[in-house]
């Protein structure tokens, strides 16, 4: 197994297959929940022996404002259903048109 590890010895990734640069060779014991639960800095690599991290905080996610791509796309959605909507009344009227038409 590969492990990157940072200076706080907090393992930021691993790989069982293949190698990864600026990683360290590890082939002790591996906790069973280890690939389940693994997020970079939850594990330590101490004593060349992977633990949980004491200190580990889970990253808390901010919202984010929609990148301008994403506002561009919501956009381009509501003239999408605009337009969609026009058709139908459209549709209606033409067909209202037609049958007031044929009784005439």
């Amino acid at each position: 197994m590969q492990l990157v590890v940072n200076e706080q010895q907090q393992i930021i990734a691993y790989s069982i297959l293949g190698n990864i640069a600026g990683s360290v060779d590890y082939d002790g014991a591996v906790p069973e929940d280890f690939a389940m639960n693994f997020v970079p800095n939850l594990y330590l690599l101490q004593s060349n022996m992977i633990v949980t991290n004491p200190d580990y905080v889970a990253p808390t996610v901010s919202p984010e404002a929609p990148t301008a791509e994403q506002q561009a796309l919501t956009v381009m959605a509501q003239q999408a259903a605009d337009q969609q909507q026009h058709i139908i009344s459209i549709e209606k009227a033409l067909t209202a048109l037609a049958q007031g038409g044929a009784k005439s």
